[in-house]
């Protein structure tokens, strides 16, 4: 590839990147609002139960995010099994459940009620 091609490349990612954040931000922030973060503490605290030997290396919320990202993931799977392409959705849930997993990491939860 040569460097002008690999800028014009670069940037062409760059915009479709910002693109497809901004529009996924827009549709993430009625649903952060409306679900919270009940659910993510409480499932949290039960996988913790079920795993105690990761109470002291990650909170309860990542837990259940990773669960339910572990979801998303056997969709994906699923439906290549089955011969079928997976949703856009699937996708979109999957990146989205990511950067809740870095924000509980950043800011210490989920936006919703204290712990």
């Amino acid at each position: 590839m040569t460097a002008p091609k690999a800028k014009k490349d670069t940037l062409m990612l760059d915009a479709w990147w910002r693109d497809d954040a901004e529009q996924e931000l827009a549709g993430v922030m009625p649903k952060a609002v409306e679900y919270g973060s009940s659910d993510l503490q409480l499932m949290g605290e039960a996988l913790l139960m079920c795993m105690p030997q990761c109470r002291d290396k990650v909170d309860a919320e990542e837990l259940a995010i990773a669960f339910y990202a572990l979801g998303k993931t056997a969709r994906l799977m699923g439906a290549y099994a089955d011969g079928r392409t997976p949703s856009e959705d699937t996708w979109h849930d999957l990146g989205v459940y990511a950067r809740m997993a870095k924000r509980v990491r950043a800011v210490g939860q989920w936006p919703g009620p204290t712990k």
